[in-house]
């Protein structure tokens, strides 16, 4: 399948597809997708044309990454990989983390604990942006990634506050002098978020979710021209269940200047549909600064 590009912005220099995976629930307690389900949906994937995979430390807790590394043994050049790290564990969720495979079968026979999951996993977590636990966490997750780099490294969820202290800014260049990164960048869940991290200068690219980057459009477009790359997440989010109420929302998101448009699904008919609705879209260059 031919999916049109997306140049992640000067700053990071990556070239991706268009339409990237999000790996949030690969190997989650509830979703259920996991050993050859999540290999299967993967390699469906990088078959279709995806380059870009986005996960994150706490995705299944630590699972995701597991999975995606699995995936792209032999293929680890033909893959852009996303990952984040920031927010971190109770004790008693890592406890619970042990006895995943029980807690999933489980789930599926007891709505009760299922919904009490859910709702556990929708409180936020606790945040720690040092340079202490970022490296930590990076250093994990290359191991479960089973890599010796990261493409794209985000900061996750950080508040504007977090983003202006820059606390772990000098040991994520080193980082990247190092390689272990190509680039790095902050994943932002506010309109505070995406200013204050559009004022540093090292910042790659952001990952906003559209309904804030639509509310943004002048600044992102300003960004994208100084060479910050753009992703957009909750494509499908408050939609009409309606295939052209989905089609709308990809192809907006893909008219950001060469954005990544990021589909998160476990689902492989569900995948090809957004590839479908993706076909053929005209891209938005951003104008390069010289």
């Amino acid at each position: 399948m031919s999916l049109p590009a997306a140049f992640l912005g000067q700053r990071s220099g990556l070239t991706a597809s268009a339409v990237g995976l999000g790996c949030s629930r690969l190997g989650s307690t509830l979703s259920g997708c996991t050993g050859t389900a999540a290999e299967r949906l993967l390699q469906h994937a990088l078959a279709s044309g995806i380059t870009l995979f986005d996960t994150a430390n706490i995705y299944g807790q630590g699972e995701s990454e597991r999975l995606i590394g699995a995936a792209l043994r032999g293929r680890r050049d033909e893959a852009i990989i996303v990952t984040k790290a920031g927010q971190r564990f109770t004790t008693a969720q890592r406890m619970a983390a042990l006895a995943k495979a029980p807690l999933r079968q489980m789930a599926r026979r007891l709505p009760g604990l299922r919904d009490a999951i859910a709702s556990r996993r929708a409180a936020p977590l606790p945040r720690d942006y040092s340079s202490e636990h970022l490296q930590r966490s990076i250093e994990d997750s290359l191991r479960r990634l089973q890599t010796e780099r990261i493409d794209l490294f985000l900061l996750h969820s950080p508040s504007a506050a977090a983003v202006a202290r820059g606390e772990a800014f000098e040991m994520l260049g080193r980082l990247v002098q190092q390689g272990k990164l190509r680039a790095w960048g902050i994943s932002c869940d506010d309109a505070e978020c995406v200013e204050a991290a559009l004022r540093v200068p090292a910042v790659a690219a952001l990952q906003v979710p559209l309904t804030l980057a639509q509310s943004m459009r002048p600044a992102l477009d300003a960004a994208a021209a100084q060479g910050v790359g753009l992703m957009l997440r909750e494509i499908f989010a408050g939609q009409p269940g309606t295939a052209a109420a989905r089609a709308a929302a990809l192809q907006a998101a893909l008219g950001f200047p060469q954005a990544v448009a990021l589909v998160g699904t476990t689902s492989a008919a569900h995948l090809d549909e957004a590839l479908s609705f993706a076909q053929g879209t005209k891209r938005v260059e951003a104008t390069r600064d010289s």
